[in-house]
């Protein structure tokens, strides 16, 4: 799926959603785009001929006007990636909110434009290694509910 999951991440940066969801029970700063042979030098010209990292492209998304909420458990996996997050929520502060659950098991991205959802955790084995089910819709009405049912669980403003 990391061939998807870039396309889906990349058109976020060109067009942002006016709030981006990500709940991932576990997370991790995965590589999450392939830019070694510069293909997205257009579009990110400070991106380096690398893989990008998760939080690299969210603080991309943050330097373009994003918002952003992600939504974890308590997990102590976590900690590493919300540490990381941690000065991006003090420099962008109304833009991004992240969330700690203890019973977080829900699994989605959802932007204004699609939503993704299945078994998938964004961490390595969930994207790289396991077998994982998903379902990608760009219905308006579909995405619209998500969106609504993730305001109103989290207490996130429309």
């Amino acid at each position: 799926p990391i061939d998807f999951l870039q396309s889906i991440f990349i058109v976020e940066l060109i067009h942002p959603s006016r709030r981006f969801w990500i709940s991932s029970p576990w997370i991790s700063d995965i590589e999450l785009i392939d830019n070694r042979a510069r293909q997205f030098a257009t579009l990110c010209p400070d991106w380096p001929a690398a893989h990008i990292r998760l939080s690299r492209f969210l603080e991309t998304l943050l330097e373009r006007g994003g918002n952003l909420v992600i939504i974890v458990n308590d997990a102590p996996h976590n900690d590493e990636f919300v540490t990381r997050m941690q000065p991006l929520e003090r420099i962008y502060d109304s833009q991004v909110r992240i969330i700690r659950s203890p019973r977080l098991h829900e699994k989605g991205i959802v932007g204004d434009r699609f939503s993704l959802t299945g078994s998938m955790n964004l961490t390595y084995n969930g994207v790289y290694v396991n077998q994982e089910h998903l379902v990608y819709t760009c219905d308006r009405s579909r995405v619209a509910e998500r969106r609504i049912t993730f305001e109103n669980r989290w207490g996130v403003e429309r």
